[in-house]
């Protein structure tokens, strides 16, 4: 990879701190999310049996596991897409979708905690939360899809 130009590394050095704050506000939101589910209390639930309960919760547990492991995936895929396309707006776009993704692994907690009322819900959020930790924004990605940017190039 060749050293970047003084555009690219104005579009680089633009782009990196609105990276940085879109992922601290979804880690912010999973927070808030830990917090409206400790501080509200669920009705008792009024779901007919114990074992629907339990396949309800399993169900919902393997589906915020599907989503935060599918974030790794399709931020790898866009970023991959965004080196060879040389596109700088597919990298925010693969941390964006990532971070949400992670995301509705929180909700479901949410969802987990009011609909069954189990204690093993806080699980959910620990998950989410670790992997928004892990979708921290790199300049290097950014480095990546911009390298070849010449000088009268516009794709901001």
């Amino acid at each position: 990879m060749e050293p970047l130009n003084q555009k690219a590394y104005t579009k680089v050095e633009a782009r990196y701190p609105g990276l940085v704050v879109v992922w601290f506000g979804q880690l912010m939101s999973i927070g808030a999310l830990v917090g409206f589910s400790l501080f509200l209390v669920p009705e008792t639930s009024d779901l007919p049996g114990a074992a629907t309960g339990s396949l309800l919760r399993l169900v919902l547990t393997a589906l915020g596991v599907f989503f935060v492991v599918a974030s790794f995936a399709v931020k790898r895929k866009l970023l991959n897409e965004s080196v060879a396309k040389q596109q700088i707006n597919l990298v925010q776009k693969a941390f964006v979708i990532a971070v949400v993704m992670c995301e509705v692994c929180a909700i479901i907690g949410v969802i987990e905690r009011f609909l069954i009322n189990h204690h093993d819900y806080y699980f959910l959020f620990v998950l989410a939360a670790a992997g928004t930790v892990f979708h921290f924004p790199r300049r290097e990605h950014l480095v990546a899809a911009s390298y070849k940017i010449s000088g009268n190039e516009s794709t901001l």
